[in-house]
């Protein structure tokens, strides 16, 4: 018999994931000490029209592919990389027309999970960057919001009735 707990309703607390073990690594380094990153794909909605009914009815649109990682501020990195796109512009530095890309690689591989998810953010950007502190703040964490081009999950699992399937990208 496998050893598979049944639905996800029925499973013990050691096997749901915490979140806690998950990483994210950018261009092969792990930058800024990030701790957290969530992201969304949506696909518009476009009201349509049934002439004679009264009614409208929704058809997929174009796609959106947003996110934000939250980092401990340990240096500059992240403001620098976009303020040196702005000031390269300001300069007419055509080369700057291009904002640089990176991709983020991000994983969960829980404790007593029974499978680790590592899925990868391609051809991320971003426009914007902040800074300020305050003395109430024990620690600086930042968040930066960003879009990429496509997302696929390099490892994923899933609970199915015949067992545990894996997808790999």
């Amino acid at each position: 018999m496998p050893t598979f707990p049944g639905p996800t309703g029925n499973l013990k607390g050691t096997q749901r994931r915490s979140g806690r073990a998950g990483t994210v690594w950018v261009d092969g380094n792990m930058r800024g000490e990030v701790i957290s990153v969530e992201w969304g794909v949506e696909a518009e909605q476009i009201a349509v029209q049934v002439p004679g009914t009264w009614q409208d009815e929704m058809k997929p649109g174009a796609e959106t592919r947003r996110g934000t990682f939250r980092y401990q501020d340990v240096d500059d990195h992240w403001r620098l990389f976009v303020w040196r796109f702005f000031e390269a512009r300001r300069n007419g530095d055509r080369s700057a027309a291009a904002f640089p890309e990176f991709d983020i690689i991000t994983k969960i591989d829980d404790i007593g999970s029974p499978g680790k998810s590592i899925w990868v953010l391609e051809g991320c950007q971003f426009y914007s960057y902040d800074g300020g502190h305050s003395q109430d703040d024990d620690q600086l964490n930042r968040d930066v919001q960003f879009t990429f081009r496509r997302d696929r999950p390099l490892e994923a699992f899933e609970f199915t009735n015949s067992g545990i399937a894996i997808t790999r990208g």
